[in-house]
């Protein structure tokens, strides 16, 4: 709508009144002055309803103001939202980077389980290997006792003895050995068999045994090069027992007879560093 200038209508009805004064006096009926009474009335309602309807300088200076209030807040809120967005931007970097670290974290974890499930597939098929082994040792010590003593190889009766030792199996390597004695008293490894026949009865904590079962050892073969170390294991059992005073006499004894073997160095260390009174 075109902006009309302030007042027009006034200037509008003043001119339509002029032109009425001027044509007045041509009018010489009441009736037509009636008339023109009503029609200037006329006209100024419809003045005053179009005024009523058209909006003034005050009006356009609140919408205008309005406006600029509306656009101010637009802009507000606008750099409201790019800081929401900026800060959730970051927020999801950040949480990329820790999903990353925590990807990298489970490749490893995963990583090393593969390794551990390796290491224990190999260590389970060891363990079946030397579990068969043990089984055909045993069934081989089974046999040996259900057959003549002589149809008896005396090393594979040795050797499945001494595997039992090894797997920690005491009593088994004990029985083992005191069968290969029964069997074979004066046999290529008799004296070895007296020996690990003691240690055995060591493993399973029977000391007093195992005292004898050493002692035999020179007993019965004193040209054996197991003689030392069973004196040794002997001055040990008797440290297990609470005999310091007989160990000290028997390592003693160790230190004399073989003064430059290994068990005499572990003798003296004994000697010098009791292990019951450290």
């Amino acid at each position: 709508m075109i902006p009309r200038p302030v007042g027009w209508e006034s200037r509008w009805l003043f001119l339509l009144a002029a032109v009425l004064l001027v044509t007045l006096p041509s009018c010489t009926s009441s009736t037509q002055l009636t008339e023109l009474e009503a029609g200037l009335a006329a006209l100024e309602q419809q003045v005053a309803s179009f005024r009523s309807q058209t909006p003034t300088r005050d009006d356009l200076t609140v919408v205008a103001r309005a406006v600029e209030e509306l656009l101010e807040s637009d802009v507000s809120a606008r750099a409201d939202l790019k800081e929401d967005l900026r800060q959730i931007l970051a927020e999801v970097e950040a949480l990329q980077t820790s999903t990353q670290e925590q990807r990298r974290a489970l490749n490893a974890s995963l990583e090393r389980i593969g390794q551990v499930s390796d290491e224990l597939d190999l260590l389970r098929s060891q363990l079946e290997r030397q579990e068969t082994v043990l089984s055909t040792l045993s069934q081989q010590l089974e046999a040996s006792r259900q057959t003549p003593a002589q149809s008896v190889e005396p090393k594979t009766l040795y050797n499945a003895a001494y595997q039992h030792y090894l797997s920690g199996d005491y009593e088994q390597a004990a029985t083992g050995f005191e069968r290969y004695l029964e069997t074979f008293p004066d046999g290529e490894d008799a004296d070895s068999a007296q020996y690990w026949l003691g240690e055995s009865c060591m493993g399973q904590g029977r000391f007093r045994t195992a005292i004898d079962e050493l002692g035999r050892v020179a007993e019965r073969y004193p040209a054996s090069d197991k003689v030392a170390s069973s004196m040794l294991r002997i001055g040990m059992a008797h440290i297990e027992l609470g005999e310091r005073e007989r160990a000290n006499e028997i390592l003693l004894r160790v230190t004399q007879a073989y003064p430059d073997s290994d068990e005499a160095a572990l003798a003296l260390q004994q000697l010098d560093n009791p292990a019951d009174q450290l």
